[in-house]
Protein backbone atom coordinates (compact mmCIF):
# COMPACT_ATOMS: atom_id res chain seq x y z
CA UNK A 1 0.00 0.00 0.00
CA UNK A 2 1.57 3.23 -0.70
CA UNK A 3 2.86 5.30 2.05
CA UNK A 4 0.49 8.18 3.40
CA UNK A 5 0.97 11.73 2.92
CA UNK A 6 1.97 12.15 6.63
CA UNK A 7 4.50 9.31 6.50
CA UNK A 8 6.39 10.36 3.56
CA UNK A 9 7.03 13.60 5.53
CA UNK A 10 8.03 12.21 8.54
CA UNK A 11 10.75 10.30 6.55
CA UNK A 12 11.88 13.44 5.15
CA UNK A 13 12.10 15.26 8.24
CA UNK A 14 13.87 12.31 9.57
CA UNK A 15 16.55 12.06 7.08
CA UNK A 16 17.20 16.29 6.76
CA UNK A 17 17.84 16.25 10.89
CA UNK A 18 20.38 13.68 10.00
CA UNK A 19 22.45 15.61 7.86
CA UNK A 20 22.08 18.94 8.89
CA UNK A 21 25.28 20.74 10.20
CA UNK A 22 26.49 19.98 13.57
CA UNK A 23 27.16 23.98 13.86
CA UNK A 24 22.77 24.36 13.03
CA UNK A 25 22.24 22.81 16.17
CA UNK A 26 25.02 23.06 18.64
CA UNK A 27 23.29 26.07 20.91
CA UNK A 28 23.62 26.66 24.72
CA UNK A 29 21.05 24.47 26.65
CA UNK A 30 19.22 25.54 29.41
CA UNK A 31 21.48 23.40 31.29
CA UNK A 32 24.31 25.91 30.89
CA UNK A 33 25.16 29.04 28.87
CA UNK A 34 28.29 31.35 28.43
CA UNK A 35 28.59 33.83 31.18
CA UNK A 36 32.21 34.61 30.29
CA UNK A 37 32.33 38.27 28.86
CA UNK A 38 32.94 38.88 24.99
CA UNK A 39 35.74 40.67 23.99
CA UNK A 40 34.92 44.53 24.43
CA UNK A 41 32.99 43.54 27.69
CA UNK A 42 33.91 43.50 31.23
CA UNK A 43 33.17 41.98 34.49
CA UNK A 44 33.00 43.74 37.93
CA UNK A 45 35.93 42.63 39.95
CA UNK A 46 35.05 39.39 41.86
CA UNK A 47 31.83 39.17 39.81
CA UNK A 48 30.52 35.41 39.60
CA UNK A 49 30.51 33.93 36.56
CA UNK A 50 28.24 30.92 35.82
CA UNK A 51 30.03 27.99 34.10
CA UNK A 52 28.78 25.76 31.80
CA UNK A 53 26.16 23.31 32.87
CA UNK A 54 25.39 25.68 36.13
CA UNK A 55 22.59 27.84 34.81
CA UNK A 56 20.52 28.50 38.13
CA UNK A 57 16.73 29.02 37.11
CA UNK A 58 14.61 31.07 39.67
CA UNK A 59 11.54 28.51 38.61
CA UNK A 60 9.90 26.89 35.29
CA UNK A 61 9.93 29.81 32.38
CA UNK A 62 6.79 31.72 32.14
CA UNK A 63 6.16 31.87 28.27
CA UNK A 64 3.47 35.03 28.98
CA UNK A 65 6.56 36.43 30.60
CA UNK A 66 9.27 35.37 28.33
CA UNK A 67 10.23 37.50 24.77
CA UNK A 68 11.71 35.06 22.47
CA UNK A 69 14.69 36.34 19.84
CA UNK A 70 17.42 35.58 17.59
CA UNK A 71 19.36 32.79 18.97
CA UNK A 72 16.58 31.12 21.08
CA UNK A 73 16.25 27.25 20.78
CA UNK A 74 12.83 25.78 19.81
CA UNK A 75 12.11 22.19 19.75
CA UNK A 76 9.28 21.16 17.89
CA UNK A 77 7.69 17.06 18.47
CA UNK A 78 5.24 15.88 15.72
CA UNK A 79 3.59 12.42 17.69
CA UNK A 80 1.48 10.70 14.83
CA UNK A 81 2.62 7.28 13.95
CA UNK A 82 5.73 7.61 15.02
CA UNK A 83 8.06 10.45 17.08
CA UNK A 84 9.61 13.10 15.11
CA UNK A 85 11.92 16.09 17.35
CA UNK A 86 13.38 18.72 15.46
CA UNK A 87 15.04 21.72 17.29
CA UNK A 88 15.81 25.31 15.15
CA UNK A 89 17.10 28.28 16.09
CA UNK A 90 15.51 31.80 15.82
CA UNK A 91 17.54 33.19 12.94
CA UNK A 92 19.28 36.96 13.46
CA UNK A 93 15.97 38.33 11.38
CA UNK A 94 13.48 36.68 13.69
CA UNK A 95 12.60 33.88 11.99
CA UNK A 96 12.29 30.53 12.76
CA UNK A 97 13.80 27.87 9.82
CA UNK A 98 11.66 24.52 9.32
CA UNK A 99 11.59 21.84 6.85
CA UNK A 100 8.57 21.80 4.87
CA UNK A 101 7.24 24.86 6.15
CA UNK A 102 7.64 28.82 5.00
CA UNK A 103 9.53 30.52 7.87
CA UNK A 104 7.89 31.36 10.11
CA UNK A 105 8.14 34.91 12.03
CA UNK A 106 8.67 34.89 16.02
CA UNK A 107 11.24 37.30 17.00
CA UNK A 108 9.82 39.77 19.75
CA UNK A 109 6.85 37.37 20.66
CA UNK A 110 5.76 36.32 24.00
CA UNK A 111 6.93 32.86 24.45
CA UNK A 112 3.68 31.37 24.23
CA UNK A 113 2.58 33.70 21.20
CA UNK A 114 5.51 31.65 18.86
CA UNK A 115 4.29 28.60 20.44
CA UNK A 116 1.18 29.38 19.10
CA UNK A 117 2.25 30.71 15.57
CA UNK A 118 3.96 27.57 15.18
CA UNK A 119 1.41 24.83 16.44
CA UNK A 120 -0.67 26.56 13.92
CA UNK A 121 1.63 26.87 10.83
CA UNK A 122 2.18 23.47 11.09
CA UNK A 123 -1.21 22.54 12.16
CA UNK A 124 -2.22 23.66 8.67
CA UNK A 125 0.14 21.08 6.94
CA UNK A 126 -0.49 17.82 9.06
CA UNK A 127 -3.82 15.94 10.12
CA UNK A 128 -3.76 13.58 12.81
CA UNK A 129 -0.47 14.49 14.86
CA UNK A 130 -0.03 16.17 18.46
CA UNK A 131 2.47 19.06 18.07
CA UNK A 132 4.23 20.43 21.29
CA UNK A 133 7.18 23.55 21.40
CA UNK A 134 9.16 24.23 23.92
CA UNK A 135 12.08 26.22 24.69
CA UNK A 136 15.10 24.30 25.01
CA UNK A 137 18.15 26.66 25.00
CA UNK A 138 18.71 30.58 26.05
CA UNK A 139 19.82 33.28 23.69
CA UNK A 140 22.99 35.65 24.65
CA UNK A 141 22.00 39.08 24.30
CA UNK A 142 24.35 42.62 24.38
CA UNK A 143 22.99 45.24 26.15
CA UNK A 144 24.35 48.61 28.02
CA UNK A 145 24.49 49.96 31.29
CA UNK A 146 25.28 53.22 31.68
CA UNK A 147 24.81 56.29 33.74
CA UNK A 148 25.80 56.26 37.54
CA UNK A 149 26.96 53.10 37.72
CA UNK A 150 30.80 51.84 39.16
CA UNK A 151 31.39 50.34 35.30
CA UNK A 152 29.68 51.74 32.33
CA UNK A 153 29.68 49.53 29.22
CA UNK A 154 28.72 47.05 27.41
CA UNK A 155 27.56 43.52 28.69
CA UNK A 156 25.94 40.08 27.95
CA UNK A 157 23.47 37.69 29.59
CA UNK A 158 20.76 35.90 28.97
CA UNK A 159 16.74 37.40 28.48
CA UNK A 160 15.90 36.04 31.90
CA UNK A 161 18.63 38.09 33.61
CA UNK A 162 16.93 40.98 35.37
CA UNK A 163 17.81 45.17 35.26
CA UNK A 164 19.31 44.69 38.78
CA UNK A 165 21.58 41.84 37.86
CA UNK A 166 23.01 43.59 34.68
CA UNK A 167 23.62 46.92 36.84
CA UNK A 168 25.30 44.51 39.66
CA UNK A 169 28.11 43.52 36.39
CA UNK A 170 28.64 47.02 35.51
CA UNK A 171 30.02 47.31 39.59
CA UNK A 172 26.37 48.31 41.68
CA UNK A 173 25.37 51.57 41.76
CA UNK A 174 27.53 55.11 41.97
CA UNK A 175 27.43 57.21 44.86
CA UNK A 176 24.29 59.27 45.13
CA UNK A 177 22.83 56.95 42.19
CA UNK A 178 19.10 56.70 41.73
CA UNK A 179 17.64 53.98 42.74
CA UNK A 180 13.89 54.38 41.99
CA UNK A 181 13.69 55.77 38.65
CA UNK A 182 16.21 53.83 36.16
CA UNK A 183 15.49 53.39 32.65
CA UNK A 184 15.48 50.63 30.04
CA UNK A 185 15.07 52.14 26.46
CA UNK A 186 14.05 49.53 24.68
CA UNK A 187 15.26 49.30 20.78
CA UNK A 188 11.86 49.15 19.69
CA UNK A 189 11.62 52.65 21.32
CA UNK A 190 9.63 51.52 24.56
CA UNK A 191 10.83 52.70 27.71
CA UNK A 192 10.29 50.67 31.02
CA UNK A 193 11.27 51.72 34.17
CA UNK A 194 13.31 49.91 37.15
CA UNK A 195 12.57 50.36 40.89
CA UNK A 196 15.13 48.80 42.96
CA UNK A 197 14.07 49.37 46.39
CA UNK A 198 9.99 48.61 45.41
CA UNK A 199 11.71 45.00 43.92
CA UNK A 200 13.68 44.34 47.63
CA UNK A 201 10.78 45.55 49.86
CA UNK A 202 7.87 44.67 47.79
CA UNK A 203 8.93 41.92 45.99
CA UNK A 204 7.39 43.62 43.12
CA UNK A 205 8.76 41.50 40.33
CA UNK A 206 6.88 44.05 37.78
CA UNK A 207 9.25 46.70 39.39
CA UNK A 208 12.70 44.73 37.78
CA UNK A 209 12.00 43.55 34.48
CA UNK A 210 14.28 41.05 32.11
CA UNK A 211 16.35 42.61 30.25
CA UNK A 212 15.63 42.55 26.14
CA UNK A 213 18.37 42.44 23.25
CA UNK A 214 19.83 45.36 22.60
CA UNK A 215 18.21 47.02 25.90
CA UNK A 216 19.85 50.79 27.39
CA UNK A 217 19.77 50.17 31.50
CA UNK A 218 20.36 54.05 32.27
CA UNK A 219 20.76 54.98 35.91
CA UNK A 220 20.30 58.66 36.69
CA UNK A 221 21.25 61.20 39.15
CA UNK A 222 18.99 61.04 42.27
CA UNK A 223 17.53 63.75 43.10
CA UNK A 224 14.06 63.90 45.12
CA UNK A 225 13.69 62.43 48.22
CA UNK A 226 10.62 61.81 51.02
CA UNK A 227 11.10 60.61 54.38
CA UNK A 228 9.24 58.23 56.52
CA UNK A 229 9.54 58.03 60.08
CA UNK A 230 7.64 56.77 63.26
CA UNK A 231 6.08 52.86 63.76
CA UNK A 232 6.78 51.86 60.27
CA UNK A 233 9.12 48.57 59.43
CA UNK A 234 12.31 50.66 57.71
CA UNK A 235 11.88 54.07 58.30
CA UNK A 236 14.71 56.47 56.80
CA UNK A 237 14.65 58.45 53.60
CA UNK A 238 13.30 56.83 50.26
CA UNK A 239 13.68 58.31 46.87
CA UNK A 240 10.46 59.56 45.37
CA UNK A 241 9.67 57.23 42.65
CA UNK A 242 7.52 58.72 39.82
CA UNK A 243 3.52 58.90 40.91
CA UNK A 244 4.27 58.02 44.33
CA UNK A 245 1.32 58.19 46.91
CA UNK A 246 1.25 57.78 50.88
CA UNK A 247 0.05 54.65 50.37
CA UNK A 248 3.26 53.63 47.86
CA UNK A 249 5.28 54.96 50.54
CA UNK A 250 3.94 53.29 53.53
CA UNK A 251 4.58 49.91 51.20
CA UNK A 252 7.71 50.17 50.04
CA UNK A 253 8.73 51.39 53.86
CA UNK A 254 7.43 47.70 55.23
CA UNK A 255 3.67 48.85 56.41
CA UNK A 256 2.94 49.37 59.35
CA UNK A 257 4.81 48.23 62.70
CA UNK A 258 3.67 46.47 65.81
CA UNK A 259 1.74 49.34 67.85
CA UNK A 260 1.36 51.61 65.10
CA UNK A 261 -1.72 53.77 65.12
CA UNK A 262 -3.31 53.20 62.04
CA UNK A 263 -6.11 55.44 61.93
CA UNK A 264 -4.23 58.65 61.39
CA UNK A 265 -0.51 59.94 59.95
CA UNK A 266 0.66 62.86 59.42
CA UNK A 267 1.95 64.90 56.33
CA UNK A 268 4.22 67.70 56.22
CA UNK A 269 4.59 69.33 53.59
CA UNK A 270 7.02 72.33 52.53
CA UNK A 271 5.20 75.56 52.06
CA UNK A 272 8.63 77.31 51.52
CA UNK A 273 12.44 76.31 51.54
CA UNK A 274 11.96 76.55 55.94
CA UNK A 275 8.21 76.17 56.67
CA UNK A 276 6.42 73.29 56.58
CA UNK A 277 2.58 72.48 56.98
CA UNK A 278 1.29 69.07 58.75
CA UNK A 279 -2.24 67.48 57.66
CA UNK A 280 -3.32 64.63 59.41
CA UNK A 281 -4.77 62.33 56.83
CA UNK A 282 -7.56 59.77 57.56
CA UNK A 283 -6.24 56.15 56.43
CA UNK A 284 -9.74 55.04 55.64
CA UNK A 285 -10.26 58.35 53.41
CA UNK A 286 -8.93 56.55 49.84
CA UNK A 287 -8.02 59.71 48.23
CA UNK A 288 -6.04 60.80 50.67
CA UNK A 289 -3.93 57.55 50.74
CA UNK A 290 -3.43 58.01 46.71
CA UNK A 291 -2.36 61.56 47.41
CA UNK A 292 0.36 62.33 45.35
CA UNK A 293 4.27 62.80 47.60
CA UNK A 294 6.29 65.84 46.74
CA UNK A 295 10.16 66.52 46.70
CA UNK A 296 10.73 67.08 50.72
CA UNK A 297 7.56 65.63 52.23
CA UNK A 298 7.86 64.24 55.79
CA UNK A 299 5.41 61.62 56.91
CA UNK A 300 4.79 60.00 60.80
CA UNK A 301 3.07 57.35 62.15
CA UNK A 302 2.87 57.61 65.68
CA UNK A 303 3.03 54.80 68.05
CA UNK A 304 1.03 53.86 70.82
CA UNK A 305 2.45 53.89 74.32
CA UNK A 306 4.18 51.09 75.10
CA UNK A 307 1.69 48.69 73.19
CA UNK A 308 2.05 45.29 74.23
CA UNK A 309 5.26 46.14 76.05
CA UNK A 310 6.97 43.01 77.83
CA UNK A 311 7.40 43.33 81.29
CA UNK A 312 9.50 40.87 83.25
CA UNK A 313 11.66 40.57 86.34
CA UNK A 314 14.54 38.20 87.09
CA UNK A 315 15.20 35.92 89.85
CA UNK A 316 18.20 35.16 91.18
CA UNK A 317 19.96 32.93 93.98
CA UNK A 318 18.05 30.92 96.58
CA UNK A 319 14.64 30.04 94.87
CA UNK A 320 13.66 26.76 93.84
CA UNK A 321 13.18 28.28 90.20
CA UNK A 322 15.14 31.05 89.48
CA UNK A 323 15.00 32.75 86.22
CA UNK A 324 12.65 35.67 84.43
CA UNK A 325 9.16 36.10 85.06
CA UNK A 326 6.60 38.43 83.40
CA UNK A 327 4.75 40.59 85.24
CA UNK A 328 1.88 43.32 85.68
CA UNK A 329 3.09 46.85 86.61
CA UNK A 330 0.94 47.94 89.30
CA UNK A 331 -0.11 44.90 90.38
CA UNK A 332 2.25 42.39 90.93
CA UNK A 333 4.04 42.13 94.01
CA UNK A 334 7.50 40.68 95.59
CA UNK A 335 5.74 38.01 97.09
CA UNK A 336 3.62 37.34 94.49
CA UNK A 337 6.97 36.52 92.14
CA UNK A 338 8.92 34.46 95.08
CA UNK A 339 5.58 32.08 94.94
CA UNK A 340 6.13 31.88 91.00
CA UNK A 341 9.40 30.77 91.72
CA UNK A 342 8.57 28.28 94.20
CA UNK A 343 9.71 30.78 97.13
CA UNK A 344 13.01 30.87 98.57
CA UNK A 345 15.17 27.59 100.07
CA UNK A 346 16.11 26.46 103.32
CA UNK A 347 19.67 27.99 102.80
CA UNK A 348 18.48 31.40 101.60
CA UNK A 349 19.29 34.52 103.74
CA UNK A 350 16.17 36.58 103.15
CA UNK A 351 17.63 39.11 105.93
CA UNK A 352 20.11 40.08 103.33
CA UNK A 353 17.94 39.57 100.04
CA UNK A 354 17.15 42.55 98.15
CA UNK A 355 15.60 44.27 95.08
CA UNK A 356 17.74 46.18 92.72
CA UNK A 357 15.70 48.47 89.92
CA UNK A 358 17.40 49.05 86.86
CA UNK A 359 15.50 52.43 86.04
CA UNK A 360 16.92 54.52 88.70
CA UNK A 361 14.85 58.03 89.27
CA UNK A 362 16.72 60.95 88.70
CA UNK A 363 18.01 62.31 91.69
CA UNK A 364 20.83 64.43 92.14
CA UNK A 365 22.44 64.71 95.13
CA UNK A 366 24.99 68.15 94.79
CA UNK A 367 25.72 67.46 98.20
CA UNK A 368 27.57 64.20 97.55
CA UNK A 369 29.02 65.87 94.68
CA UNK A 370 30.50 68.31 96.00
CA UNK A 371 32.37 66.05 98.56
CA UNK A 372 33.40 63.59 96.30
CA UNK A 373 35.75 66.53 94.45
CA UNK A 374 37.16 66.77 98.09
CA UNK A 375 40.20 65.83 99.51
CA UNK A 376 39.13 63.41 102.74
CA UNK A 377 41.35 65.54 104.63
CA UNK A 378 39.55 68.43 104.35
CA UNK A 379 35.95 67.01 105.01
CA UNK A 380 35.00 67.44 108.43
CA UNK A 381 33.57 64.33 110.14
CA UNK A 382 29.97 64.53 109.78
CA UNK A 383 30.73 65.47 105.73
CA UNK A 384 32.94 62.23 105.85
CA UNK A 385 30.46 59.73 107.36
CA UNK A 386 28.23 61.08 104.64
CA UNK A 387 30.50 60.65 101.92
CA UNK A 388 31.32 56.76 103.23
CA UNK A 389 27.92 56.50 103.60
CA UNK A 390 26.35 57.25 99.87
CA UNK A 391 29.86 55.67 98.62
CA UNK A 392 28.07 52.26 99.86
CA UNK A 393 24.91 52.95 98.30
CA UNK A 394 23.85 50.61 95.49
CA UNK A 395 22.31 52.37 93.22
CA UNK A 396 18.92 51.25 92.47
CA UNK A 397 18.48 49.68 95.33
CA UNK A 398 14.42 48.91 97.17
CA UNK A 399 14.25 48.18 100.57
CA UNK A 400 12.13 45.29 101.24
CA UNK A 401 11.99 43.09 104.33
CA UNK A 402 11.60 39.64 102.23
CA UNK A 403 10.52 37.96 105.61
CA UNK A 404 7.69 40.87 106.09
CA UNK A 405 6.45 40.62 102.75
CA UNK A 406 6.22 36.51 103.01
CA UNK A 407 3.96 36.61 105.77
CA UNK A 408 1.74 39.68 104.59
CA UNK A 409 3.14 42.79 105.68
CA UNK A 410 1.92 45.13 102.69
CA UNK A 411 4.04 47.58 103.37
CA UNK A 412 7.20 46.05 103.15
CA UNK A 413 5.30 43.43 100.16
CA UNK A 414 6.72 45.78 97.07
CA UNK A 415 5.00 46.38 94.13
CA UNK A 416 7.64 45.38 91.45
CA UNK A 417 8.89 47.28 87.89
CA UNK A 418 9.56 46.05 84.36
CA UNK A 419 13.58 44.68 84.44
CA UNK A 420 13.71 44.86 88.83
CA UNK A 421 16.13 42.22 89.78
CA UNK A 422 15.17 40.15 92.81
CA UNK A 423 18.65 38.64 94.58
CA UNK A 424 18.19 35.95 97.18
CA UNK A 425 21.60 35.54 98.68
CA UNK A 426 22.85 32.41 100.24
CA UNK A 427 22.76 32.13 104.22
CA UNK A 428 26.34 33.53 104.96
CA UNK A 429 28.27 31.76 107.97
CA UNK A 430 30.67 34.14 108.96
CA UNK A 431 31.73 37.60 110.32
CA UNK A 432 33.65 39.86 108.59
CA UNK A 433 36.05 41.71 110.42
CA UNK A 434 38.34 44.84 109.35
CA UNK A 435 40.35 47.28 109.53
CA UNK A 436 43.02 48.17 112.03
CA UNK A 437 42.92 44.23 113.31
CA UNK A 438 45.85 41.93 113.42
CA UNK A 439 44.31 38.92 111.04
CA UNK A 440 41.58 40.88 109.70
CA UNK A 441 39.24 38.81 107.61
CA UNK A 442 36.25 36.05 108.08
CA UNK A 443 35.17 34.77 111.19
CA UNK A 444 32.66 31.53 111.93
CA UNK A 445 30.01 32.95 113.29
CA UNK A 446 28.72 31.94 117.01
CA UNK A 447 25.33 32.82 117.68
CA UNK A 448 24.93 35.06 120.62
CA UNK A 449 28.70 36.60 120.65
CA UNK A 450 29.22 40.03 120.51
CA UNK A 451 31.70 41.69 118.45
CA UNK A 452 34.42 42.11 120.99
CA UNK A 453 34.62 38.16 120.78
CA UNK A 454 34.90 38.42 116.56
CA UNK A 455 37.99 41.45 117.13
CA UNK A 456 39.73 38.73 119.71
CA UNK A 457 39.08 35.92 117.10
CA UNK A 458 40.79 38.20 114.40
CA UNK A 459 44.23 38.60 116.51
CA UNK A 460 42.63 42.00 118.63
CA UNK A 461 43.19 45.48 118.19
CA UNK A 462 46.23 47.02 115.97
CA UNK A 463 48.11 49.55 117.44
CA UNK A 464 46.65 52.73 116.19
CA UNK A 465 43.18 51.35 116.33
CA UNK A 466 40.12 53.72 117.49
CA UNK A 467 38.66 51.50 119.69
CA UNK A 468 36.01 53.62 120.80
CA UNK A 469 34.43 53.86 117.60
CA UNK A 470 33.76 50.24 116.33
CA UNK A 471 30.83 49.98 113.84
CA UNK A 472 29.11 46.92 112.95
CA UNK A 473 27.49 46.90 109.65
CA UNK A 474 24.33 44.82 109.14
CA UNK A 475 24.17 42.64 106.48
CA UNK A 476 20.64 42.74 105.68
CA UNK A 477 20.03 46.63 106.09
CA UNK A 478 23.82 47.70 105.56
CA UNK A 479 23.45 50.32 108.93
CA UNK A 480 26.27 50.94 110.97
CA UNK A 481 25.36 50.95 114.12
CA UNK A 482 27.80 51.17 117.23
CA UNK A 483 29.65 48.54 118.11
CA UNK A 484 28.26 48.46 121.52
CA UNK A 485 24.79 48.59 121.17
CA UNK A 486 24.47 46.03 117.77
CA UNK A 487 24.18 43.08 120.25
CA UNK A 488 24.94 39.91 119.33
CA UNK A 489 26.07 39.58 115.34
CA UNK A 490 23.80 37.81 112.65
CA UNK A 491 26.00 35.74 109.85
CA UNK A 492 27.18 38.09 107.46
CA UNK A 493 27.17 41.09 109.33
CA UNK A 494 30.68 43.01 109.45
CA UNK A 495 32.69 44.37 112.29
CA UNK A 496 34.95 47.89 111.41
CA UNK A 497 38.04 49.02 113.19
CA UNK A 498 38.78 52.37 112.08
CA UNK A 499 42.18 54.22 112.37
CA UNK A 500 42.83 56.93 115.03
CA UNK A 501 42.72 59.95 113.12
CA UNK A 502 45.10 62.87 114.42
CA UNK A 503 43.10 66.17 116.08
CA UNK A 504 43.36 69.35 114.28
CA UNK A 505 45.96 70.29 117.13
CA UNK A 506 48.35 67.78 117.34
CA UNK A 507 47.97 68.22 113.48
CA UNK A 508 49.29 71.83 113.67
CA UNK A 509 51.82 71.06 116.34
CA UNK A 510 52.83 68.43 113.80
CA UNK A 511 53.61 70.77 110.98
CA UNK A 512 55.23 73.62 113.27
CA UNK A 513 57.90 70.91 114.62
CA UNK A 514 59.02 69.98 111.08
CA UNK A 515 59.15 73.46 109.96
CA UNK A 516 61.17 74.46 113.31
CA UNK A 517 63.20 71.60 112.54
CA UNK A 518 63.62 72.89 108.77
CA UNK A 519 64.59 76.32 109.93
CA UNK A 520 67.30 75.06 112.15
CA UNK A 521 68.66 72.92 109.68
CA UNK A 522 69.46 75.46 106.95
CA UNK A 523 71.09 78.02 109.80
CA UNK A 524 73.81 75.30 110.76
CA UNK A 525 74.38 74.57 107.28
CA UNK A 526 74.91 78.67 106.70
CA UNK A 527 77.00 79.20 110.16
CA UNK A 528 79.40 75.90 109.13
CA UNK A 529 79.58 77.87 105.78
CA UNK A 530 80.59 81.19 106.95
CA UNK A 531 83.53 79.85 109.40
Amino acid sequence: MPLSRITVLIVALTALCAVLPAAAVEQTDLAGYPTAREPGTTLRPGAAVTDAGALALRGPVDDRQYVTGPGDRLSIVLWGKSTVTHTATITPEGELILPGVAPISVGGMALFEAKREIIRTFGEIYRNVEISVSLSGLRTVRISVLGNVVAPGEYTGTALDLAGEMIERAGGLGEGASTRNISIRRADGEEALVDLIRYRNVGDMLANPPILDGDVVFVPQAVSYVRIDGAVAWPGSYELGPDDTLASLLEIAGGFARGAVRDTVFLHRFVDSRTTRAVAVDMADASLLGLRLADGDQVYVRAEHEWREARSVLVEGEVLHPGPYGINEGADRLSDILSLAGGPTDRASLRDARIVRSVIEDDPDREFKRLDSMSVDDMGETELAYWKSRMRDEPGMVVADFGRALSGDITHDVLLLNGDTIIVPRISLTVNVGGHVASPGRVPHVPGERYSFYVKSAGGFESGARRNAVKVICSGSGEWVPAGDAGSLEPGDEVWVPERREGAVWRMLREVAVFAASIATAYLLIDQATK
